[in-house]
Order: C-alpha cells, then structure tokens, then sequence
C-alpha cells in the first residue's frame, strides 16, 4: 500500500475512533442528565453465599447507555432481572450482537481472537484509577472508588472534585491482546509472571464480569511493554490502555471532549488524570 494511502487509512481510523468516544461521551452524559448520576461499570448485589456475588446481574456500563447510543430496540430486549445476566434468549441474543460505535476500526480483534465467539467484542473500557480492583481502590459496596466508573459505582458530576475535563474515564484496549491470569501483587501492583497467557481481553460490550471486559488502570501507562495480568480469583489487575493507534491512545474526558495521549506521558500525570478526586496539579498532557 503506497504510504499517502496508508497515511490516509490511518487518519480516517483514528477519526472514526474518536467519533465513537464522542458518541459514548454523549450517551455518558445523557444517562446522568436522566439518572443524575453516572452508569456502574458493572453491577453486583452484596449476595451471600450461595449464591455469591458472581451470580448475580454483572450487566456492564455499555448495555446501560445503549438507548442513548440509537439502540433502543436492542436495550428493550435485554431482561435486567436476569441473574447472571449473561444467560436466557434475549440476553443470549443481546451480548451476542455487534454494536459498531463500541468497535474501533483500527483494531484487526474479533470475537474468534477472543475466544468468546458467543459475544461481540469492545475495545472501550472504563478508567479504575491506579486501582486493579472492581471497586477502583475504594471499600467495598461503598461507592467510594477513585474513578467515574466501578463495580456498583454511582457517580454524579459534583462528586468528580478534579474537574471534568481533568479526569477520564473511558480510553481503549485492544481486543484479544495477551494477558497472564493471575492477579497481581505487590504495591504497586506488578503480574508475577507465573500463570499462562489468556486472550480474552474485551471480549464483550455486555457481560462486565471480570476486569479484562471493562477496565483498564492507570498502574501501567498507555501502550505498556509490561506484561499485563487479568485476575484470576477476583483479586488485582494490571490492565492499561492500548490502541495500534501510531504513538498513544485516545481518552474520554468526563467533560466529553476526547484527547489523544501519548504513550510517553509522564506516568505521575496519567495516574493524576485517571484519579477524580485526588487533589493535585494534573501537569501537561
């Protein structure tokens, strides 16, 4: 391919991608305008075993915007009472069905890459701050987390005391990139390099069960060479942001504007943006 041609592909990816965080950060702002608050990245009640909290609803942030995104049809199918919420006709139907706004173009990923093939894949995940954890770094079932967006969060706009348009919540991962499944250890939080490898990053725009669906950190930076770890028994995570993107990702501001950030940008800086509420001089970025 001629490389004027090439340049032009890459343009026209990178556009169609940022369209598509224009669109969720659209569809972000117009669910707090209806709810008051912004969606849980996923959502689980406080059971008791059993069943245990793994049986419950884990229907993720993407489904629950779905009818601010022109896809009213396909959220009025899905049966919200449904524990866990990947099973029975509708829900089978629904995580199985491909949203393009919720695809970056640039991205080669498919369900079969995955592994998953009975789910249609997202390469858009939510900010957990420098947190691996469901609930962002904050107690459990407290809705304290540190980002936008976590397991049965419920954030308003004043709650992010950083400023909207210093703090993200959405950016990119790249589907079926590699992972070893263990959880992470240490402060920071660091893979042990043990485990095998798993495929099945951002394997659904649905079914937010398990942390390499729906997050990323900021533990790691954008594009990280290290080895990067999904949990494996409901503990840490190191899941950055990538793209194949030439030189970084792109952001969601919880204002709505997207930003494109470099791979090499201070890591301080990106922790400080990926955090709502911690008080310092975010820099340049």
């Amino acid at each position: 391919m001629p490389r004027s041609q090439r340049h032009r592909m890459m343009g026209f990816t990178l556009s169609s991608c940022k369209n598509n965080l224009k669109q969720l950060g659209l569809a972000l702002h117009n669910y707090h305008d209806t709810f008051n608050v912004f969606p849980p990245a996923s959502v689980r009640r406080n059971a008791p075993d059993p069943p245990g909290n793994w049986n419950t609803s884990m229907i993720g942030w993407q489904a629950r915007i779905l009818g601010f995104m022109e896809q009213s049809a396909l959220y009025d199918l899905i049966d919200w009472q449904l524990e866990p919420g990947n099973g029975g006709t509708n829900n089978t139907t629904v995580r199985g069905t491909e949203v393009a706004a919720y695809r970056c173009p640039s991205d080669p990923g498919t369900r079969a890459t995955t592994g998953q093939t009975t789910y249609a894949p997202t390469n858009y995940v939510a900010c957990t701050a420098d947190s691996g954890g469901f609930f962002a770094g904050g107690g459990s079932w407290l809705n304290n987390g540190r980002s936008v967006l976590f397991q049965n969060s419920a954030v308003n706009m004043r709650d992010i005391l950083d400023g909207t348009s210093n703090t993200m919540a959405v950016s990119e991962c790249r589907v079926g990139s590699q992972m070893r499944n263990e959880n992470a250890t240490g402060t920071p939080s660091a893979c042990p390099g043990a485990a095998g490898f798993v495929n099945d990053r951002g394997f659904s725009w649905f079914f937010a069960q398990s942390m390499q669906v729906w997050s990323y950190s900021t533990i790691v930076g954008p594009n990280t060479t290290i080895t990067e770890c999904r949990q494996s028994t409901g503990g840490t995570a190191v899941l950055g942001a990538r793209s194949l993107h030439k030189g970084g990702v792109q952001v969601l501001l919880s204002d709505g504007a997207i930003r494109f950030v470099s791979d090499n940008i201070n890591l301080t800086t990106w922790q400080r943006l990926g955090h709502k509420s911690d008080g310092q001089v975010l820099g340049e970025f």
